[in-house]
């Protein structure tokens, strides 16, 4: 925990995003990384790999894809995460989060670290067809409601703001509330480098409806915390193609692909192979190299990722994220109350 605080403040990483497979059972228009196949990490790999990490100073792990619970080891992998003392959020599109499942996550959760987050941009089973490329919506909502009835894992919704989805934002919020989940959103990004895809019926920049979306995007935020208001701010500068800063990748986030391979976010490509090296010996010559990649893809490519922004975002507005953080440390304190 220290070794991370240490990290926050000396500008190094405390998230890594794990794309512990690239196959998935959603086509999500939005995303490319599922057309992508490629290879996993052994179980022995990971464990070298995300103990290196821990030492590195890594606090919290998003474990998605692709879509994570396709991986046939999915469990043991987030056994072998959970063991090694990381904060844990599982990302999923839903489809495979049986009840079956979340028994299986609830019995892993020795530490009360593991939050599950499904991916739900809309309330409306065409639309979500449309967004989403699979018909799965009943599904998904029903397993989102089993996900909120499991006290001891933490739950939450995300969704992604496109062109035929912006007027539900209220709606999803008031949903989540009404299951006793968090909510996060940013918008939708076709910079087209990795991870994403194009699909122009969904985007949102240079959209005639611009400030409508603008519009409710700020009048959930007021319903939102401290926190996820000030992503959503940048979110809209994003939007209005204001300058919105240097990237905050290395220096909140890194990405680990499948293979075991580290690039600092998900639209560029990874370049070292953590496998065989040590990133706590390697890190200094890492940063330096990835440095000019990193500020072309921001400069000329610009992007909101959650993952790469969400930090940055509040760090630059220090009451707001001691506002943030004192919420966050009451709620684990009567959180962990309750659990005893």
């Amino acid at each position: 925990m220290w070794k991370s605080l240490l990290n926050i403040f000396t500008g190094k990483p405390t998230l890594c995003v794990y794309d512990v497979t690239t196959r998935c059972n959603s086509r999500c228009a939005m995303c490319s990384i599922w057309k992508r196949r490629e290879k996993e990490m052994t179980l022995p790999e990971i464990k070298k790999v995300f103990t290196d990490l821990k030492k590195f100073g890594i606090h919290t792990v998003f474990l998605q894809g692709g879509e994570p619970l396709v991986h046939k080891e999915f469990f043991e992998v987030t056994r072998i995460l959970n063991g090694l003392g990381f904060d844990i959020n599982v990302i999923t599109n839903g489809i495979l989060l049986s009840e079956n499942t979340l028994k299986k996550l609830d019995r892993l959760n020795t530490r009360g670290r593991i939050t599950v987050t499904v991916s739900l941009d809309t309330l409306d089973r065409k639309k979500y067809a449309r967004i989403r490329g699979v018909d799965r919506f009943e599904t998904v909502l029903k397993n989102i409601r089993s996900l909120s009835e499991h006290e001891g894992l933490r739950g939450g919704l995300h969704a992604t703001i496109t062109s035929i989805n912006y007027r539900e934002l209220d709606d999803i919020r008031r949903f989540a509330h009404r299951l006793g989940l968090a909510l996060t959103f940013n918008t939708y990004n076709d910079v087209m480098n990795y991870a994403s895809d194009s699909d122009a019926s969904l985007s949102l920049k240079n959209n005639r409806k611009m400030e409508e979306i603008i519009a409710e995007m700020e009048k959930t935020r007021d319903r939102l915390s401290p926190l996820n208001g000030a992503f959503i701010d940048g979110n809209v500068r994003y939007l209005r193609g204001e300058d919105v800063g240097p990237c905050d990748a290395f220096v909140n986030s890194l990405r680990i692909t499948s293979e075991g391979t580290l690039s600092p976010c998900l639209e560029l490509p990874a370049f070292f192979d953590l496998r065989k090296i040590d990133i706590n010996r390697e890190w200094n010559e890492i940063r330096q190299k990835m440095r000019c990649p990193i500020r072309r893809c921001y400069t000329r490519t610009p992007c909101y990722y959650g993952c790469t922004r969400g930090l940055g975002a509040v760090k630059g507005e220090p009451l707001t994220m001691i506002r943030g953080f004192t919420t966050a440390m009451m709620h684990e304190f009567f959180r962990s109350g309750t659990r005893k």
